[in-house]
């Protein structure tokens, strides 16, 4: 996370509707290791996602590993879904991670571990078609896009996939 941003006023939250906030009290989001790098990165690293319709494409699930670098313990994240077109015409979701608020957002980049990195791991399922053209259902998404938002707001390299079936 960005240590130049030391004030709320200048954290801007991401694009789309919030669909889930994932909390670690209640096993949403759970640590799932650290790694460490011999370089620091300026933005946040890519994600690595997995997604699957359920059985009547009615839903899609969406499972998440992603890397904080702070010493503070991560203990909630925002998910916003954004409906978008890929370059080549496909149907997709894009998911972009962030800290639940501010406090959190500030508290994790001011403890920032340099070359250390926690990973998470966290799982969430949306049915919402609410900012979807018209004509257009969940059935249609072929590609779910996830980023991990920083507050200052630098973002990670999009992760994409092709949403899965369970056939």
């Amino acid at each position: 996370m960005n240590t130049s941003v030391n004030s709320p006023e200048l954290i801007i939250f991401p694009p789309g509707k919030k669909i889930a906030t994932l909390k670690k009290s209640e096993s949403e989001i759970i640590e799932s290791g650290h790694i460490q790098f011999e370089n620091r990165f300026n933005q946040p690293l890519p994600t690595l996602v997995e997604a699957f319709f359920n059985k009547s494409k009615s839903a899609i699930t969406v499972k998440v590993l992603f890397f904080v670098n702070s010493k503070e313990d991560l203990t909630s994240v925002t998910v916003r879904q954004l409906f978008s077109i890929s370059n080549f015409g496909n149907y997709k979701l894009q998911f972009f991670l962030s800290c639940k608020d501010e406090k959190q957002a500030v508290t994790l980049s001011d403890h920032s571990s340099g070359f250390h990195y926690k990973s998470y791991t966290a799982e969430f399922t949306t049915n919402s078609t609410k900012d979807f053209p018209e004509h257009i259902s969940l059935s249609d998404i072929e590609i779910v896009q996830t980023f991990i938002w920083d507050i200052d707001p630098k973002t990670s390299r999009g992760t994409e996939t092709t949403v899965q079936t369970t056939d």
